[in-house]
C-alpha cells in the first residue's frame, strides 16, 4: 500500500531497462575515426552508457565507500642579495664551464638524457623556484652563496617548468573562472559567467619565458589548453606535455532526484526499490535526450594561443578530426593529448596527439615515449566481473622533432606509476598488478598477483600495422601481494611487493624472451621508490614495520635501506636507517613524512659526496595561557637529513641536518600556503640548498654551517611575497666550530 505522503513516478519500466550489454575487448591498436561524425558518436556513445551504469549502481544501492587496491595502504595516486663567500667556493664562473651531475645535482629523473618537468630546476648558475603564485630566479654567484634577482607573478597555480638554456616554460593549472574578466580567452571559450556553465573545470598553461635577463623575464608566448596537467618531458629541446581531458558534459547526471517521502518508508520497503528504479529510468531517458543537444565542439578540448593581444583558438575538429584516435572498440570519452613544443623555434608551433583513452601513467626514454591506460574505466566492468583489469601500452617515437605512433600493446593488470615501465635496446618491459581489486562492489574479487612482461614491436600480418606483441613473461610474482614500487636498471628489474613483510625481487631481463627471477629477499617494512646507486646497490625509502614481528607498516616515520646485489641470486640488506626530525625523546610531536616517499624528485642522491638529501616534517601541539585565556597553534619542524652511504661498508648513517624550522616562526602574519615542508634539495660543490615555500638556504658541506639565505615571507593578506635576505654566513676556515667529518670527495 502506498503512503499518501510518498510520490511515486509515474514511469513504466522497459523490460530490459537494466540490461548490460556484451562489452567487447577489441584490440589496444589506436585507429583513427572515418570523420567527425563517426567521432561524435562514439564519445556520446560511451557517455551515455557511461551515465547509465552509475544510475544503475545508485538503483541497486551499490556505492563506493573506499577499499579496493589502496584499502589498509597509503594513497598513492593517487611558485638585496647575500654574496658573501660561504668558504671553500667554486671556481670563479667565468673560467669553468659548470655541468649537471659533476659539478651540480639536477632533477632526479628515471631516464639519462630525459629531463622532467618539476617545480625546481638549475643550470648550476641560477636556482628557479615555482612557489605559490611566483617564478622566483635566485643567482648562485658562486657555490655557497644566494642573490634574489626576480619574482614575477605567473597566472593560474604554477606546477612545473622546462629549462633549455635561455628558455623557460612554466607549466601552470587554472579553472575558467580564476581568469581575469578582461582576459579575450574568457570570450573565446563562450563562458557566460555562470557557475556549472563551463566547458571544463581546468585548464593546462604553458607560458614561454626568455629569461637571458634572469632580472626581468620576458614573455614570449601563452598556450592555453583544456584538460588536465599530467607531466612533461625535454629530450634534445623539444618539450613534450600530456594532459587529459574531461569535458564537462552540461545537462547530465548520475544522481537520484528521489521523490517526497522517500525516506520516510522502511528501509526494507519494496516500495524504495521500484521507486529508486522508475527514478533512474526517467534519468537515463533524460540523459539521452540531453546529448542529442551537444556538438561535437562541446566534448572535445580546445587550444587557445595567446600573443601580442590577440586570441587564436585552435579548434581540434579542423581536417575530419584526423588528430583523434582511439583503440579499436574503445568505450572511453577521456582525452589524452601529447603536445609537442620546440623550445627552440622562433615561432610558437605545436604538434598535438589525442588518443581517446583513459588517465595515463607516463614514461619516456630518450627514444620513446609510453601512455599506459587502463583498457577501460571502473564502470566499464559492472556486470562484466569476469574479465581481468587490462593496460594498453601505447608507444611513439620522440628521436625527432615530430611524434609518431609506432604501436599499442595490452598486458593484464596495472601499472603503479611510471618507474613500472622502461625500454632498453627495443624492448618494452612492463610491471604490472592483476586481480579484480577495483571491482569495490564485489564480496570476494580474484586476489592479486603480478608479473613482468617484455613486449617488442612486430608487423602485423593481416593489418601490416606496426603492434607490440609479447616476448617473455615472468608470471605468479606474490601472490596476494600488489607492487609497491620497481626499478629497471639496464637488463635487470627490481621490483617490491607488500602485504605484511617486504620482499624484494631481482630479475634477470637480459633476455627478453626468458626473463627470470633471479633472487628474491623478505625483509621487513616497505620500499616505495628504488634508486640504484651501481651495479651491486640500491638505495630505497618507505616505511619501516609497525610491529615487533616486523609485520604491518609503521606511517609515522621513514625508512633507508641499502641493499646489497653483489649476487643477484641471494641479495641482502646492508643496512636501514629509521630517521625522524626530532629526537626519539620528544613525544609530544605527532607523525613524521617525507615527500621522498612518494615523489621521486624529492630525492635527492649526490654520488660525488656519497650523500643523501631527504626532507623529513613533523609538527606539534602548543598551548599556553596569557592573562587568564588559553591559546593553542602549531609548532611546525622542517628539515633536510643528510645520510652518509657507504657501499664499502655497507653503512647508512646520519651526516646532519639543513633545519628550516625557524623560518616558519620569524615575522607575523605568514602563511605559506599552508605549507611548511622542505621539499627539494639541490647539491652544488661543497653546499647542499634547500627549498621550502618559506625560502632558500646554503649549507657547507663540511662545516654544515648556514652560508646564505634568502626568506619569502607570505603575507597574508595579499599574494605579495616579501624578501628578507640574510647573511648567515661563517667562514668555513674557522677552525674548533661546527666541525664535522667531510663526506667522500
Amino acid at each position: 500500500m502506498v503512503e499518501p505522503d510518498v510520490e511515486v513516478p509515474e514511469v513504466t519500466l522497459p523490460d530490459n531497462w537494466s540490461e548490460i550489454p556484451a562489452r567487447s575487448i577489441g584490440s589496444p591498436q589506436l585507429v583513427g575515426y572515418d570523420d567527425c561524425e563517426d567521432l561524435e558518436q562514439s564519445l556520446k556513445f560511451s557517455i551515455e552508457e557511461e551515465y547509465r551504469i552509475q544510475l544503475l549502481q545508485a538503483a541497486a544501492e551499490e556505492y563506493y565507500y573506499g577499499g579496493g587496491m589502496w584499502e589498509d595502504d597509503m594513497e598513492m595516486v593517487a611558485d638585496s642579495a647575500s654574496d658573501t663567500d660561504g668558504g671553500n667556493s667554486a671556481q670563479p664562473r667565468a673560467t669553468k664551464q659548470l655541468v649537471e651531475g659533476e659539478d651540480y645535482s639536477g632533477t632526479n629523473n628515471q631516464e639519462e638524457g630525459v629531463d622532467e618537468a618539476d617545480f625546481v630546476k638549475t643550470d648550476g648558475y641560477n636556482i628557479y623556484y615555482l612557489q605559490g603564485q611566483k617564478l622566483h630566479i635566485f643567482g648562485v654567484p658562486e657555490f655557497g652563496q644566494l642573490s634574489d634577482l626576480s619574482n614575477t607573478t605567473v597566472e593560474g597555480t604554477p606546477q612545473a617548468m622546462m629549462l633549455d638554456g635561455d628558455e623557460l616554460v612554466v607549466i601552470s593549472t587554472l579553472s575558467p573562472w580564476s581568469l581575469s574578466r578582461s582576459s579575450p580567452v574568457i570570450d573565446e571559450m563562450g563562458w557566460d559567467g555562470e557557475y556549472g556553465n563551463w566547458r571544463t573545470s581546468s585548464l593546462t598553461k604553458f607560458t614561454v619565458y626568455d629569461v637571458a635577463n634572469r632580472s626581468e623575464p620576458d614573455i614570449e608566448r601563452e598556450l592555453y589548453i583544456e584538460g588536465t596537467y599530467i607531466t612533461a618531458r625535454e629530450v634534445n629541446a623539444t618539450v613534450r606535455t600530456v594532459s587529459h581531458a574531461w569535458m564537462d558534459v552540461q545537462g547530465l547526471q548520475t544522481w537520484l532526484d528521489l521523490p517526497n517521502g522517500y525516506w520516510n518508508l522502511d528501509y526494507e520497503d519494496p516500495l524504495r526499490t521500484e521507486i529508486r528504479q522508475k527514478v533512474a529510468w526517467d534519468t537515463i531517458e533524460n540523459n539521452r535526450n540531453a546529448l542529442t543537444t551537444l556538438t561535437l565542439e562541446d566534448l572535445l578540448p580546445q587550444v587557445y594561443e595567446y600573443s601580442n593581444g590577440v586570441v587564436t583558438t585552435h579548434s581540434m575538429t579542423d581536417g575530419e578530426c584526423a588528430d583523434f584516435v582511439a583503440p579499436k572498440e574503445g568505450f572511453n570519452r577521456g582525452i589524452s593529448s601529447i603536445f609537442s613544443l620546440d623550445l627552440t623555434s622562433d615561432t610558437f608551433d605545436f604538434e598535438v596527439d589525442h588518443i581517446v583513452g583513459t588517465y595515463p601513467q607516463v614514461y619516456a626514454s630518450q627514444d620513446l615515449l609510453v601512455l599506459a591506460e587502463s583498457a577501460f574505466d571502473w564502470w566499464w566492468f559492472w556486470g562484466n566481473d569476469e574479465a581481468n583489469e587490462m593496460t594498453n601500452l601505447h608507444t611513439f617515437d620522440i628521436s625527432g622533432e615530430t611524434t609518431v605512433y609506432t604501436g599499442s600493446g595490452r598486458v593484464n593488470g596495472t601499472v603503479v606509476n611510471q618507474f613500472a615501465l622502461s625500454e632498453y635496446e627495443g624492448v618494452l618491459r612492463v610491471a604490472t598488478t592483476a586481480g579484480q581489486w577495483a571491482r569495490w562492489w564485489m564480496e570476494d574479487p580474484e586476489p592479486m598477483s603480478s608479473q613482468l612482461v617484455t613486449l617488442v614491436r612486430s608487423m602485423d600480418p593481416e593489418t601490416e600495422e606496426q603492434i607490440l606483441v609479447e616476448a617473455g613473461r615472468v608470471d605468479g610474482i606474490a601472490p596476494g601481494e600488489r607492487i609497491w614500487s620497481a626499478r629497471f636498471d639496464g637488463d635487470r628489474a627490481y621490483i617490491v611487493t607488500f602485504e605484511q613483510i617486504d620482499p624484494l625481487w631481482v630479475i634477470d631481463v637480459s633476455d627478453e624472451t626468458q626473463p627470470t627471477i633471479l633472487g628474491e629477499l623478505k625483509v621487513p617494512g616497505v620500499s616505495t621508490y628504488i634508486h640504484p646507486l651501481s651495479r651491486d646497490h640500491l638505495l630505497t625509502i618507505g616505511m619501516g614495520p609497525a610491529n615487533e614481528d616486523g609485520t604491518g607498516l609503521d606511517w609515522s616515520g621513514t625508512q633507508i635501506s641499502l641493499f646489497n646485489i653483489t649476487d643477484p641470486a641471494t641479495p641482502s640488506r646492508d643496512a636501514a636507517l629509521r630517521l625522524s626530525p626530532v629526537n626519539s625523546n620528544e613525544s609530544d610531536y605527532v607523525w613524521s613524512w617525507s615527500e621522498a616517499t612518494y615523489e621521486s624528485k624529492a630525492f635527492q642522491y649526490w654520488a660525488p659526496k656519497e650523500l643523501l638529501a631527504i626532507p623529513l616534517s613533523t609538527y606539534r601541539y602548543l598551548d599556553y595561557e596569557v592573562n587568564g585565556r588559553y591559546y593553542w597553534s602549531y609548532d611546525y619542524v622542517s628539515k633536510l637529513i643528510l645520510v652518509n652511504v657507504n657501499e664499502t661498508t655497507g653503512n647508512l648513517s646520519v651526516y646532519g641536518t639543513v633545519d628550516h624550522s625557524d623560518l616558519y616562526t620569524q615575522g607575523e602574519n605568514n602563511r605559506w600556503w599552508n605549507e611548511y615542508n622542505i621539499r627539494r634539495s639541490i647539491f652544488m660543490g661543497d653546499y647542499v640548498y634547500a627549498i621550502s615555500s618559506a625560502g632558500i638556504t646554503a649549507t657547507n658541506l663540511t662545516t654544515l654551517e648556514e652560508s646564505a639565505r634568502i626568506q619569502i615571507l607570505q603575507d597574508s593578506q595579499s599574494s605579495d611575497e616579501v624578501f628578507v635576505n640574510e647573511d648567515d654566513s661563517t667562514s668555513s676556515d674557522e677552525e674548533g666550530e661546527g666541525e664535522s667529518p667531510s663526506p667522500a670527495g
